[in-house]
């Protein structure tokens, strides 16, 4: 869930939230871990964004070779 957005958001369940017609799927760190599968997780960094306090994540992966 996302920090902050309680009572801003609305629900849609399976960690989906919406606020202003705007949807977004809220991933924990294990389902980024679990979702990488065999690439090669590079880096995961938090960021603010947006007018709510809202915490988000820079997922970046690589492809092994």
């Amino acid at each position: 869930m996302a920090e902050g957005a309680a009572g801003v958001c609305s629900g849609h369940g399976d960690d989906i939230r919406e606020h202003g017609g705007f949807a977004v799927h809220f991933l924990s760190r294990d389902l980024v871990d679990a979702l990488a599968g065999s690439w090669t997780l590079v880096e995961v960094a938090a960021f603010e964004e947006g007018g709510l306090p809202r915490r988000l994540w820079l997922v970046t992966q690589t492809v092994p070779r």
